[in-house]
């Protein structure tokens, strides 16, 4: 347990951290107005009647700094494969699709100038100083509740149609942060590391840390925030790169290993595992260190001075 457990310090860095409300207005202001057009029934989408849901930090709560991006799922009531209507009707193409669901946009004078898709594409992006992705996907063969997954999503860089996940994910993220699991302590360490990713210019994907951390024992994330930071980095930094890059490393929903050259490259995590190695070694001093400045000190060489205090109020 740490000897100085800087209760008020952390308070104070996850306030700095975590999104304002100002920025989760803007974010939730855009997503209700853009599901709106595309959901519209009498829209120019009608016809593959979407449904949008949310995907993404935003929807995780996972956001840090600011929301500047929000990842929405356009559900369309079409079957994989060539994507044809439930029952009978015409066949629709990922192009077409696409063009349908981009359309109510296009349509709008708030967003037509700012609407940006390729036939290379996986999202249609709208570039509102937030940004907004949006990603049509369509029903699984044999399917028909949108409650139930995976949906089928096209992947233009393999030019095929894969199984995907957005509320099994979420659901998985949101069990294991519960209070009889992680005490509430797990999202806050996604948090925290894509904030180490961040302050220290490393590339990892907001996901791949999500699973990561996923695959950490429940009990390593449980105590205080300087106890849990602590354990999380020291679990991690425990096991070589090479041999957590060896293993099978599977996404919360067990649909693909996220250590290999197509999603998390082996010199890119051995680069990020050598920051969160010399980063544990830092917070094992800052945990066991008796002088309250220096863990201070030690906390600030990891999380930033300008995000943890060395004084609070």
């Amino acid at each position: 347990m740490a000897i100085h457990s800087l209760s008020a310090n952390f308070r104070s860095f996850f306030g700095r951290l975590n999104p304002g409300s100002s920025f989760e207005a803007t974010a939730s202001s855009q997503y209700n107005t853009i599901k709106g057009l595309i959901e519209d029934r009498r829209g120019p989408a009608a016809v593959l009647s979407p449904t949008c849901f949310l995907q993404g930090s935003y929807r995780q709560q996972t956001a840090t700094y600011s929301i500047n991006d929000v990842d929405i799922v356009a559900l369309c009531e079409l079957w994989y494969p060539a994507a044809s209507g439930f029952g009978s009707g015409p066949v629709y193409y990922r192009d077409d699709i696409f063009r349908i669901i981009a359309a109510p946009l296009l349509a709008d004078l708030r967003y037509r100038d700012k609407v940006r898709y390729r036939p290379g594409s996986m999202c249609i992006k709208v570039d509102l100083g937030i940004k907004v992705e949006i990603l049509p996907v369509v029903f699984k063969q044999g399917t028909s509740n949108p409650q139930v997954e995976p949906f089928m999503l096209y992947r233009p860089e393999k030019a095929q149609w894969e199984d995907g996940y957005a509320r099994y994910h979420q659901g998985y993220l949101s069990a294991k942060n519960s209070s009889d699991r992680t005490q509430g302590n797990f999202i806050p360490a996604i948090k925290v590391l894509k904030h180490i990713r961040s302050i220290f210019n490393h590339q990892a994907v907001s996901f791949h840390l999500e699973c990561l951390l996923y695959s950490v024992t429940d009990s390593v994330f449980l105590g205080g925030p300087a106890d849990s930071i602590a354990s999380v980095l020291y679990y991690i930094a425990s096991v070589t790169s090479a041999q957590w890059y060896q293993a099978r490393w599977m996404t919360p929903c067990g649909d693909r290993d996220i250590f290999t050259p197509t999603e998390w490259g082996a010199t890119d995590w051995s680069r990020f595992h050598e920051l969160l190695s010399r980063c544990s070694k830092v917070a094992q001093d800052a945990i066991h260190t008796s002088i309250q400045s220096q863990a201070i000190a030690d906390w600030q060489a990891i999380l930033g001075n300008d995000f943890f205090p060395a004084t609070t109020a």
